[in-house]
């Protein structure tokens, strides 16, 4: 059994085991094999052009260099903030209970990047839980870490039909361009369009 996560409102503890919903699963997937001539399987090969050298599938990596072109283990490295500060490792949400007092509204929720949904495994048994999700105008919300890390990512509470769900995401960022064009719109081409739409027969559909 998979470890759970223990959700607290108010005083009250809820512990559900998180599975995730693979899409692979759901909707099943398709895989492109390319054959040749005679319909054996054929391999990926990286092409590296300066020495006219065939690199085959798993003879590269990725690497660290510093600012002379010396290689860097990893261990050698650290991860810092935008000021240069040491940055914070994050408890992974599995550590410790996870209080749902932030909410926010069905808008904010709507302009992130959904990545990942956990189907909450267990509500049957926490009727209350589900009902205090059901009752909840806005949407509860917290920092997800599945594993410890520096950084989590925005995570929501939502129910459906009595199923609790996690969905996990990123926020978008929308650039705002601004209002200083002033838009123009052509005579001609509206003419055309209302003569279109004269001219449109529901017959045909």
């Amino acid at each position: 059994m998979a470890k759970p996560l223990i959700f607290q409102i108010g005083s009250n503890e809820y512990d559900l085991e998180p599975l995730k919903l693979d899409r692979k699963k759901l909707y099943g997937s398709s895989e492109k094999i390319a054959l040749d001539n005679e319909d054996n399987i054929c391999n990926a090969v990286s092409l590296y052009p300066e020495l006219s050298m065939l690199i085959p599938k798993g003879g590269t990596a990725l690497g660290s260099v510093n600012i002379q072109g010396n290689w860097i283990e990893k261990s050698d490295m650290k991860y810092i903030n935008e000021d240069g500060t040491d940055a914070t490792i994050v408890s992974s949400s599995f550590d410790a209970p996870i209080e749902l007092s932030s909410t926010v509204s069905i808008e904010h929720y709507l302009e992130h990047n959904i990545t990942s949904i956990y189907s909450l495994q267990g509500e049957e048994n926490h009727p209350d839980f589900v009902k205090a999700i059901q009752e909840q105008k806005e949407v509860y919300t917290f920092e997800f870490n599945y594993r410890a890390d520096y950084e989590g990512d925005p995570a929501f509470v939502l129910e459906n039909d009595g199923e609790v769900f996690v969905l996990v995401g990123k926020k978008i960022e929308f650039e705002f361009i601004g209002l200083n064009d002033e838009g123009t719109l052509d005579s001609e081409d509206e003419e055309i369009e209302e003569e279109v739409e004269d001219d449109f027969d529901f017959s045909m559909m």
